[in-house]
């Protein structure tokens, strides 16, 4: 698992080679309709739980467009976005005047300043390869008084390939990349470790950690294609730094989720993070 350190140079090329993957993968595509209803359930009830009534929201990287469907039919005037028009092919049918779909990147959005009340995202954070030019983006597009909801794998929680290792060990699979096998999920253990104990007692600005993202023709799923590593601590410290009030570290499912998320939220093996500007 490489890392790199961004030049404006290495920013521009990742984006685009990113870019292009999204906008002509039919497999990856085919892996998105994993992501249905049943899938979306948690986050858009998180989000339907954070925005005041009538909200216009933004949802960003919403992917085949089901999340910003269900949004909008919470009650809610929504513009679903992301990177492909091919994700988008089949959300065009469900637009109304209250649902409409952008082709856009999050690092370059077309809204005016202060236009939204909630900006959202699900499962997208992972896959910028510049995390503070589109969370700056997202700071200036959010009303005075709004909310930001973020939510996708913490890829630096110590438990995530902890039980990598456990799944190993009962002779299940561990994910594709990340923990293949016991030794790779012990030393992947290990890095996120470390990488905690530095983000949570010694650094307090955000680090943002980012690796080369794995763009195979057969897309393999499994966060593969992850540009950033990411880290709630690094969210946190980026918010705080940009005046916003933190609402919600973590939000678990489950008793185990809801007890992890609750006592140590940066540790949570999901990112469930709500702001407030």
């Amino acid at each position: 698992m490489p890392n790199y350190f961004h030049s404006a140079q290495a920013i521009l090329e990742t984006r685009e080679r990113m870019r292009e993957f999204y906008e002509t993968s039919e497999t990856y595509k085919g892996l998105l309709s994993a992501h249905d209803e049943a899938y979306l359930r948690h986050y858009v009830e998180l989000v339907t739980r954070y925005a005041s009534s009538r909200s216009k929201v933004l949802d960003l990287g919403c992917g085949n467009g089901i999340s910003a469907r269900l949004l909008n039919q919470a009650g809610f005037d929504v513009v679903g976005t992301d990177i492909s028009p091919l994700f988008l092919q089949d959300a065009r049918a469900w637009e109304n005047p209250k649902l409409r779909y952008r082709v856009c990147d999050v690092m370059e959005l077309p809204f005016e300043s202060e236009s939204f009340n909630v900006i959202c995202s699900n499962e997208l954070i992972e896959h910028l390869p510049d995390v503070e030019t589109a969370l700056t983006e997202m700071v200036r597009v959010v009303c005075k008084g709004g909310r930001i909801v973020l939510s996708g794998p913490n890829l630096c929680s110590p438990l995530i390939p902890f039980l990598d290792w456990l799944n190993l060990m009962s002779g299940k699979p561990g994910r594709p990349v990340w923990g293949e096998t016991k030794r790779q999920a012990l030393q992947q253990f290990m890095r996120n470790f470390r990488l905690y104990v530095k983000k949570r007692l010694l650094t307090k600005s955000p680090n943002f950690i980012y690796r080369e993202p794995d763009l195979q023709v057969d897309a393999i799923g499994g966060d593969a294609d992850s540009a950033y590593y990411a880290s709630p601590l690094d969210l946190a410290q980026f918010f705080r730094s940009h005046g916003f009030t933190i609402i919600k570290k973590a939000v678990g499912f489950g008793i185990k989720g809801r007890i992890i998320a609750g006592a140590f939220p940066y540790l949570s093996p999901y990112i469930t993070m709500v702001v407030e500007k």
